[in-house]
């Protein structure tokens, strides 16, 4: 009996020892707090040096003179710059700016104030802004983006778990006003911000969108029973994935002759990843 009794406490401890060396997979999350984060905010917002470099008159093109890009070593997503779009490399090309822009009255406030929201960030001091509506669902993607992407710098896919959301005043003041291109709007019409997953090859895999602004809401915003809040979106649904593509659409009346005409933004914050276990 003896023996048993050691045979089995032996066996338990060897289970528990085992299981103390396995490592469970942890989750870390980008914020864009940092002295290096704070140097990727352009001034002014719309023109500035970082985002936009130099305005060519003739060709109407703005050229940045080094692309702007940034990683987080932590998460190890990355943006890798801003796409060439109608002979412009800038953030009028689509892309994904860094921010610390706060006001809370969104009244009259257009593309010169792109990069602002109505309330704090969700933590800290700074948060990221999406700026882009191409949807490319149907397309591969180039190595060279043809589409602004936020990227696992190594190319192994790993799971966004989540990350937090919030309108920009520009979107806000064109929804609830109108700007002259586009908006007020009202009943049915919506916009959504759709993240897209690809696997290692460049395919789109999975989709998850999330609705930013309908006309109800727009309503409720005007009567003072709804408050601009930051939003978690589940993206946990999405997989293991190499990366997303972030883009804006809506209802087929936000689309004209030239596409799609609401202001293309949205801010998010705490991107949440889970790393794979040691």
């Amino acid at each position: 009996m003896k023996t048993v009794i050691k045979i089995f406490t032996l066996a338990a401890a060897s289970t528990m020892l085992l299981a103390s060396c396995v490592k469970s997979p942890k989750t870390v999350t980008l914020d864009f707090e940092g002295a290096s984060w704070d140097a990727l905010i352009d001034n002014p917002q719309y023109g500035g040096k970082l985002m936009y470099g130099t305005y060519d008159a003739a060709t109407y093109t703005w050229n940045v003179d080094k692309n702007y890009t940034w990683a987080d070593g932590n998460t190890m997503l990355e943006f890798q710059g801003f796409p060439e779009s109608w002979g412009s490399v800038s953030y009028s090309s689509g892309g994904e700016a860094i921010s610390n822009y706060v006001t809370a009255d969104y009244n009259k406030k257009g593309y010169e104030n792109q990069l602002e929201i109505p309330i704090a960030p969700a933590s800290g001091k700074n948060f990221a802004v999406h700026f882009g509506s191409a949807d490319p669902t149907t397309k591969a993607i180039s190595t060279t983006p043809l589409y602004p992407t936020l990227k696992f710098s190594d190319n192994q896919p790993r799971v966004i778990k989540s990350m937090d959301i919030c309108l920009t005043n520009y979107l806000i003041n064109s929804c609830v006003n109108g700007d002259g291109y586009f908006g007020p709007i009202s009943g049915e019409t919506a916009i959504y911000a759709k993240a897209i997953a690809f696997d290692a090859t460049g395919k789109a895999t999975l989709a998850s969108t999330i609705k930013l602004i309908s006309g109800a809401d727009v309503e409720a915003y005007k009567a003072g029973s709804k408050k601009f809040e930051w939003k978690k979106w589940d993206l946990s649904e999405l997989g293991a994935t190499c990366g997303l593509i972030l883009t804006v659409n809506g209802t087929a009346d936000c689309y004209g002759e030239y596409g799609f005409n609401a202001p293309a933004y949205f801010a998010y914050d705490n991107v949440v990843v889970e790393m794979p276990a040691e």
